[in-house]
């Protein structure tokens, strides 16, 4: 019953999850919130990724406030303890654990606005993130996109080929990119 790998995936991602996560009181969390940290934690594990160490990050990270400063010291050890696609599988988790619930607590933004184009980043970010997760356990493409909108099921080839060409790292750092893009509207 190939149909549910898809979901399954997901869940699986899910269940391997810590919390890495900047907390805001309850409540205060949005769309917007859950993007943009989970683009700055993307962008540091890139870096770390490419060879940076946490020390120079540190360095030469702008505007780096303490907060964020103990957070690019808790990416380098979960990259040590850890390893590169496990961390970035987890921060992508927490970054769907995030934006659901927001959107268990919000409902959908009102169309048009700010907070609807973090939205919108956050499920474009999903969908990509669960069809890695369905390619990782080899699930059939041909199932994976029936469970796809239409707009979606080009993606699952182009990830699956990249996948297969580059490997799971390569495809998770085009994630991180194009999750920045969309934030800077140039998706």
């Amino acid at each position: 019953m190939p149909k549910p790998r898809l979901l399954i995936a997901a869940g699986v991602s899910l269940m391997l999850s810590h919390q890495v996560w900047a907390e805001l009181p309850a409540g205060r969390q949005s769309f917007e919130s859950c993007t943009l940290i989970t683009s700055e934690y993307l962008t540091a594990i890139q870096l770390l990724g490419r060879g940076f160490t946490t020390d120079i990050l540190l360095q030469t990270l702008p505007d780096l406030s303490p907060e964020s400063a103990e957070r690019v010291k808790a990416l380098g050890e979960l990259i040590e303890r850890n390893g590169l696609e496990q961390t970035y599988a987890q921060i992508n988790a927490e970054y769907v654990n995030c934006a659901t619930s927001v959107y268990q607590e919000h409902g959908l933004p009102r169309q048009g606005s700010r907070e609807a184009h973090f939205h919108f980043c956050a499920g474009e970010n999903k969908v990509r993130f669960e069809i890695l997760q369905a390619a990782i356990l080899e699930a059939p493409q041909a199932e994976v996109r029936r469970q796809l909108a239409p707009l979606h099921q080009p993606v699952v080839e182009t990830l699956y080929e990249l996948k297969a060409s580059e490997g799971i790292t390569a495809v998770y750092d085009g994630l991180a990119s194009e999750l920045k893009r969309c934030v800077n509207g140039t998706f």
